[in-house]
């Protein structure tokens, strides 16, 4: 690594000129423009200089250090620290989120083609509903419906796995198009109707969260986690066929 020259201030955290020191600053390490700050302007540029030098591997006194400056008093900290945070654990946010999202409804429809274990694909027209509190999962295709009830620690596991591995709720910010604003309160995710000139969506999803927060979101194309979320779905109706398919011949 190639020597800095110049002083070090430890207010601004910049190498400086011998000359942008007076005598007491230099051994102080404080340049004569951070100098004339009061404490308070000099203890916020501090704060903020190591805020922008920390490295990239932050120990966990520098971590707790900085996860308690995102609720600083002064704005300028405050958001710089969230900034810093978001850059060092870009998913933390995320984790977060998760444990304080449970399913309750969600609506889930593809119209696209799909690709299975084999990597063979076949077209999907399907739609699925799951209620936590009925426990049900109700699967359409090609105008046949059907209904499996799950126990209720089944539906709690199937619930988190949907959002704790396929983070559905960040589906919007992953991959998703907003939906169009013409839902009305009274009416339905899965009768909006696409018009003749308007390009289908390859899936749609609706669901609300137990905290009463709800997400519509659609996309154009099939990203590997709505593939694979459809597949896991229909694994709970395709085993029942497997099951009446190997009954024993009498």
């Amino acid at each position: 690594m190639a020597k800095k020259h110049g002083h070090y201030c430890k207010v601004c955290g910049e190498y400086k000129s011998n000359e942008s020191f007076s005598g007491k600053g230099h051994s102080a390490h404080i340049c004569k423009k951070c100098a004339v700050l009061s404490p308070a302007e000099r203890s916020r540029e501090m704060t903020l200089a190591r805020l922008m030098n920390l490295p990239y591997r932050l120990s966990a006194e520098q971590k707790a250090w900085l996860k308690g400056l995102q609720k600083d008093k002064c704005p300028e900290i405050a958001e710089a620290a969230q900034m810093v945070y978001a850059e060092h654990f870009p998913y933390a946010e995320r984790n977060e989120r998760k444990q304080q999202l449970h399913i309750s409804e969600m609506t889930f429809v593809v119209q696209d083609e799909l690709w299975d274990e084999y990597g063979d694909s076949f077209d999907a027209q399907i739609m699925f509903i799951l209620d936590r509190k009925t426990r049900l999962i109700s699967c359409t295709q090609t105008g046949a419906s059907n209904t499996i009830e799950l126990t209720a620690k089944e539906m709690r596991k199937l619930l988190n796995r949907i959002v704790n591995a396929y983070e559905v709720f960040c589906w919007e910010e992953d991959f998703s198009q907003e939906m169009p604003d013409i839902l009305g309160e009274e009416e339905d995710f899965a009768d909006i109707e696409v018009s003749e000139d308007e390009e289908q969506p390859s899936w749609s999803v609706s669901v609300s969260y137990s905290n009463g927060e709800k997400q519509q979101m659609k996309g154009f194309d099939i990203p590997i986690r709505v593939n694979e979320l459809a597949l896991d779905l229909l694994q709970y109706f395709e085993n029942d066929e497997d099951a009446d398919d190997d009954e024993p011949y009498i």
